[in-house]
């Protein structure tokens, strides 16, 4: 009878250590990360390079924020060198088709303007001989990203003298790698698949088409294609503005100056 109890107690232990303690532990990990644009070049004290603008995409559709208070300034296309905000003097000419060169410029001394310390020696015409003003500015800015992005341009008048908006031609194609005194490009893709000059908006072609706010580039990938730095994954932004148009400055648009502001706007649709 006593052996009998206590198979039994042994056989309630049994069962009882066959079902283990249990505990549930929750974990939940979450990560959101936001549309990013980064854009540098120069800022307003010709620092350079400095990121001026930084701006996340907060929601799909309700606009973005800018988290520096400050504007990106451009550079000379191929430099670091902050582009001028005034105008530094006279475009030198360009004469074609003279016995001193095949294309022979005005610029002597070789400081960028027309003056009185210019010279050169006569020279022989002919029928093809021609004069044009040297007149081609070339500026950058510089952009990361981990989303697509797109820019909006306006061009307002700052000083004017018998040339209008309309008379400064105007283009924009985009650099994926290259040295400018700081190293851009390696980790880098184009912005639109369609390469230097995909997502670019083909009707503005002059200052004129950007009175009001245009977009001038749409792109449609992120700038950053594999693991780098913000300079090894920015592409360069380079805006060709030519006096004249496309045909260039011809001696009878008259003298006359001009000079133009451009804003540039750098947002996640």
């Amino acid at each position: 009878m006593n052996f009998r109890k206590l198979m039994l107690v042994g056989g309630a232990l049994a069962a009882f250590a066959a079902t283990p303690a249990q505990a549930s532990i929750i974990d939940n990990p979450q990560f959101r990360v936001l549309g990013l644009v980064i854009v540098w070049g120069a800022d307003a004290a010709d620092n350079t390079p400095v990121v001026s603008d930084f701006v996340i995409d907060t929601a799909a559709g309700a606009g973005d924020a800018d988290l520096i208070a400050q504007d990106v300034h451009t550079v000379v296309t191929g430099s670091l060198t902050p582009t001028p905000d005034s105008l530094a003097g006279a475009s030198p000419f360009e004469l074609t088709g003279t016995s001193l060169a095949a294309s022979f410029d005005t610029d002597t001394n070789t400081d960028g303007v027309l003056d009185a310390s210019d010279s050169f020696a006569g020279f022989f015409i002919d029928g093809t001989s021609d004069v044009t003003a040297n007149n081609q500015s070339a500026t950058s800015f510089y952009v990361a990203s981990n989303t697509a992005f797109a820019i909006d341009a306006t061009a307002t008048t700052t000083t004017a003298t018998n040339f209008t908006l309309a008379d400064i031609g105007y283009s924009l194609s985009v650099t994926q790698s290259g040295d400018d005194g700081l190293a851009f490009g390696a980790n880098a893709q184009f912005p639109h698949t369609g390469g230097a000059t995909g997502g670019v908006a083909t009707g503005v072609t002059a200052l004129s088409d950007m009175a009001t706010a245009t977009n001038v580039f749409t792109g449609n990938q992120r700038t950053a294609a594999t693991p780098g730095s913000i300079a090894s994954q920015s592409v360069r932004f380079d805006a060709l503005y030519t006096l004249g148009g496309a045909g260039g400055y011809d001696l009878s648009q008259g003298a006359g100056e001009i000079e133009a502001t451009v804003t540039y706007t750098v947002f996640v649709p």
